[in-house]
């Protein structure tokens, strides 16, 4: 037989034996000291046995009392298989019922009814029970048990409960590789401190595989934090995959840092730290208490606290805000709980993570209705892709039809269509910047980018002093990073120029590249000698600087513009003296004469004396080009 791990638990009413039915199971008393004394288990208990064929199975105890009903959904979320534990001699008790309420809306895969102290009754007594229980978990729940009638104190019949628990897990070996394979998801259920381990937390690895040094992250923090140590139903391990009992050292994380209902995953696990969710409630949950906004408590993970829920109108769908974020994965289930009781209102799966905007929300909640009821296989990403019209192409193993790649992304090829029209028409208009055009049109950075990639590929768009346009030509984001760096320092100099090199008072360099935090290889990279005057040489070349005498460099567009200011009005053979340049230009003299001499090299004007002639006047945009 092929091996597996499992993990099962048992429910049921309180006082019906589940305690000592784990220890004529597995030999080990999982009630604490105060739980014996006082006869109830109050928090989760764990213990474990071999199948007989090499496969050990965890067993987790929940409590049976409603005050400890949050206790007992936390043991639920990632079992195998339940046994429902029903007391022979008191048969169906309300919390039974509960319980079997809260196993499916958790989403327990597989349920064994446990008849148990069946020492008590007389064998027609016990066949009419069986009958009656096996009828009644039927029409509560839609799921067929196996029952087995058992005594813990006695011993009768335990070998016949060993082998249907063996029996209904037969089939996990089929999907355990793939389970592996995984992502690592483990919600934490105890956190303590450890002499020589530090923090450890402990958890069922329902999925993936943790090892020794693995990075991992711990959410809602989102924080980054390593595997010091492992163990597996108390031996030390370098490795384990799931689903298995496992309780993981943490390095340097604070104890206080980590508690129930924290869930430990991969960056790949796709987990999400929200405040804000959109469930959609199990279709036999819906009923009038769906149809107001109230207070509820709600269970997922071994997570439970208080949410706002808001129910959505015309649909099964609902919103529960949080106070804080809460760790949380697409198409899990989750329990829903008046607050302050044990009754279940409602079972639901999480279809969002995440808050929407109110525009938005219709749209979502259509596609959301359009949801499979199976979403076990359902990619979230396609939701993603249907409201913004494009996702990363990393979310999918296989490429969606009706898409086009782009760099990093999968875009929709209607929206695709629609952008690209957008971006165009409104730079027709006015120049805008990525950031502009990605906030104007509530589109990611990165994907504008992307957008503007392909547009500037086809000599639709360039980029000019940081504003994307309409047209073909040289486009400023060609130029490497050290030139575009050069540029701004250049540019943010305005009227000044920029000199290399100039020293000011006590002989300190005045280079804004020395006050400018840059990355270290920039800064290296324009440290080297001659790299800088390189650098402004080849963007004087380029035509987006212009060199006067000094050497002192400007901006090419200001350039154009003081010297279209200086022409404006004049005609050829007009004389501008140099008191009217400089007041017109707004330069001093210092600057004035090495602009003057710029403006005869490039032939707009010819020094006569101490006044310029004007030779020619601007007739077009090329036409102020330097030469």
């Amino acid at each position: 037989m092929t091996s597996y791990r499992a993990v099962i638990g048992l429910a049921g009413h309180v006082d019906h034996g589940k305690t000592l039915l784990i220890k004529a199971l597995t030999g080990i008393t999982t009630a604490r000291a105060h739980e014996q004394a006082i006869g109830m288990t109050q928090d989760l208990g764990f213990a474990h046995f071999d199948d007989g064929q090499g496969n050990t199975i965890g067993v987790i105890d929940v409590p049976g009392h409603e005050r400890y009903i949050r206790n007992m959904v936390a043991g639920l979320w990632s079992l195998d298989l339940v046994l429902l534990v029903i007391a022979a001699d008191e048969g169906w008790m309300p919390m039974t019922g509960d319980h079997l309420r809260l196993l499916k809306a958790m989403g327990v895969p597989r349920l064994l009814v446990c008849i148990n102290k069946c020492d008590l009754v007389s064998p027609d007594e016990l066949a009419f029970l069986e009958d009656s229980l096996l009828e009644r978990v039927m029409d509560e729940s839609g799921m067929v048990p196996d029952i087995v009638s058992v005594s813990a104190k006695t011993g009768a019949n335990m070998a016949a409960l060993h082998a249907a628990i063996v029996r209904q897990l037969a089939d996990l070996p089929a999907s355990h590789a793939a389970r592996e394979q995984s992502a690592p998801r483990l919600y934490v259920d105890r956190v303590f401190t450890a002499n020589g381990t530090g923090t450890v937390l402990t958890g069922t690895l329902q999925q993936g595989s943790l090892k020794v040094g693995d990075k991992l992250r711990l959410y809602p923090a989102d924080r980054e934090v390593q595997v010091r140590s492992l163990q597996a139903y108390h031996q030390s391990v370098e490795e384990i995959g799931a689903v298995c009992r496992v309780a993981v050292g943490l390095k340097k994380v604070p104890h206080k840092e980590v508690a129930r209902g924290h869930c430990l995953t991969s960056a790949a696990g796709q987990c999400e730290a929200a405040t804000h969710l959109i469930v959609r409630l199990n279709g036999e949950s819906l009923s009038a208490k769906a149809l107001r906004t109230q207070e509820v408590e709600v269970a997922l993970g071994s997570w439970h606290g208080r949410a706002r829920f808001v129910p959505i109108k015309d649909s099964q769908l609902a919103r529960l805000i949080f106070t804080s974020p809460i760790p949380c994965f697409f198409g899990q289930p989750l329990a829903i709980i008046r607050h302050g009781s044990s009754e279940l209102l409602h079972g639901a799966r999480i279809v969002w993570c995440g808050d929407i905007h109110p525009a938005r929300r219709k749209a979502l909640h259509t596609l959301l209705g359009e949801l499979p009821d199976e979403l076990e296989h359902h990619n979230p990403a396609t939701l993603q892709l249907g409201l913004n019209g494009y996702v990363l192409a990393s979310r999918f193993d296989q490429q969606p039809e009706q898409v086009t790649p782009l760099g990093d992304w999968l875009l929709d090829n209607h929206w695709l269509a629609q952008s690209r029209d957008q971006l165009l028409a409104t730079l027709k208009s006015e120049p805008l910047s990525a950031a502009e055009l990605a906030t104007r049109f509530g589109i990611a950075l990165q994907v504008t980018q992307a957008l503007l990639q392909q547009l500037k590929s086809e000599q639709l768009v360039r980029l000019h002093h940081d504003k994307w346009q309409p047209g073909s030509g040289d486009s400023e984001d060609d130029l490497g990073e050290e030139a575009q760096l050069v540029l701004k320092v250049v540019r943010d100099q305005g009227k000044e120029g920029y000199e290399p090199g100039k020293l000011g008072p006590g002989g300190v360099e005045l280079d804004p590249f020395v006050t400018r935090k840059l990355p270290i290889a920039l800064q290296q990279g324009l440290q080297q000698k001659g790299a800088l005057q390189k650098q402004l040489r080849n963007l004087a070349r380029l035509k987006y600087l212009v060199q006067l005498d000094g050497p002192i460099y400007y901006d090419a567009e200001l350039y154009n513009q003081m010297v279209a200011a200086v022409l404006a009005g004049q005609q050829v053979g007009d004389l501008i003296d140099m008191s009217s340049l400089k007041e017109i230009t707004g330069l001093s003299r210092k600057y004035a004469i090495p602009f003057c001499l710029r403006m005869e090299m490039d032939g707009w004007v010819r020094r006569e004396e101490n006044e310029r002639r004007v030779l020619r006047l601007p007739q077009t945009q090329d036409e102020m080009e330097p030469a």
